[in-house]
């Protein structure tokens, strides 16, 4: 009987099927379509590819559509007399080395790139655009590498 009807009628059948596709979704049984992780973006693709690649000492996740990286143990000593000039120089290697890791055409598109360098003395963040970021694959002068720096990336230092 219903088979006759819906054969009849096919919107009505497709109506049906669409109300309650809609009525399980709103009420939380089809978690495809609301999972953030499985939510596409550029910094999740960067993320593919930079999880096998990275160094153990890295942490590396995305926040909605940008990426933070976190840098533990440094190889700069702690009584180092040029602490701050050696942070800085392994903050821009980290930069650069992350750059090359990843994809350029999609790391253009991943909104800010964050770094944290942590050192027992002195943490360093450094905040970046992901066009500015994937500049830096191709920069191979000290010089140009340091004036890129200036101009596109901000610094926040922490003393502790």
């Amino acid at each position: 009987m219903f088979l006759k009807t819906f054969m009849k009628n096919p919107m009505l059948a497709l109506g049906i099927l669409m109300f309650g596709t809609v009525a399980l979704s709103s009420m939380g049984y089809l978690n495809i379509f609301t999972n953030p992780k499985l939510r596409p973006t550029s910094c999740r693709a960067a993320l593919v590819r930079l999880e096998r690649q990275i160094p153990a000492n890295w942490k590396v996740y995305c926040e909605d559509n940008n990426l933070s990286v976190e840098i533990r143990e440094l190889q700069v000593a702690p009584e180092a007399p040029e602490l701050r000039a050696a942070m800085y120089r392994q903050l821009a290697n980290h930069m650069t080395q992350l750059a090359r890791l990843s994809q350029a055409d999609i790391l253009e598109k991943v909104f800010i790139v964050r770094l944290r360098v942590s050192h027992p003395k002195l943490e360093i963040n450094a905040i970046s655009e992901g066009k500015y970021v994937a500049q830096l694959a191709t920069m191979t002068v000290p010089d140009l590498i340091k004036d890129h720096f200036k101009q596109t990336v901000q610094v926040n230092e922490v003393i502790r």
